[in-house]
């Protein structure tokens, strides 16, 4: 495995039963990226999510996050890694503070470090207000900035993201955006995210991958994805193209073309 990639399969295949899911996907994702992973509804993105982070396992294929394969480490890798699900739980009875201490702990960080960057996010978010509030009397945007916060403070050097904003106000989304970014750009990390809201995708992406009936039919960067599909046009005009027409072009990607492309 590459070490300019912290995530990486190869042939990846699932099937239940005899519905074939994904169909020889081989994701390359650069350190240090913001990669997003889009595709139709039931194009493969859920299942996918769920087999790098060792929650199911591929019929075929090698999955390494990390370094570290999959297949045979699921637990280790999901140590290592923060996982934002679509679905935003909690306690309801804990205040919010509590619920997301509770988390962290659990996942082993330390209560003095995980309340500090639980307070700084919670006032990025401006929702510092809400520390004392049962969850259970939060409204769905603020459950979704709570599942954020805690995932952000578990995480090592990887993230994954799936619907980060949904149900957020526009000013609230716009915050998340620039968390995600500076988790990139000024710790290092890398994020990977699936989501239907296209200004997340295209305010943040730096990469992306395409996934049509179970197929990758793209990977490259977001001003490749443009070039190819909507050259005329913009970041939406091409996914929505790359949805229809599916691949139609060579995609196939070295090294140094899925190098993260300043200003991309």
């Amino acid at each position: 495995m590459s070490k300019d990639f912290i995530i990486e399969t190869k042939n990846l295949c699932k099937s239940f039963g005899s519905k074939q899911i994904l169909k020889n996907i081989s994701l390359k994702i650069p350190k240090g990226s913001i990669y997003a992973l889009l595709g139709p509804n039931g194009a493969g993105k859920t299942t996918t999510i769920r087999i790098l982070t060792g929650i199911l396992k591929p019929t075929s294929g090698e999955v390494y996050v990390q370094g570290v394969d999959v297949v045979s480490n699921p637990e280790l890798v999901r140590s290592e890694i923060g996982i934002l699900s679509q679905q935003s739980a909690g306690y309801k009875d804990f205040k919010t503070r509590d619920n997301i201490l509770l988390f962290t702990s659990i996942v082993g960080v330390d209560k003095l470090e995980a309340t500090i960057d639980m307070e700084k996010l919670l006032r990025l978010l401006e929702m510092e207000d809400k520390l004392d509030l049962n969850f259970g009397k939060l409204s769905g945007g603020e459950k979704r900035v709570v599942s954020l916060v805690r995932t952000i403070i578990s995480s090592g050097d990887l993230i994954i993201l799936d619907e980060p904003t949904t149900g957020l106000d526009i000013a609230r989304a716009k915050l998340v955006r620039d968390i995600i970014r500076d988790l990139v750009e000024k710790e290092g990390r890398t994020v990977v995210m699936s989501s239907h809201i296209i200004s997340d995708l295209e305010d943040l992406a730096t990469h992306t991958g395409i996934l049509k009936d179970g197929e990758l039919v793209f990977e490259g960067t977001k001003g490749e994805v443009i070039q190819t599909y909507a050259p005329d046009s913009d970041f939406e005009e091409a996914i929505i193209s790359a949805f229809k027409i599916g691949k139609q072009f060579n995609t196939t990607k070295t090294q140094e073309d899925l190098v993260v492309e300043e200003g991309k």
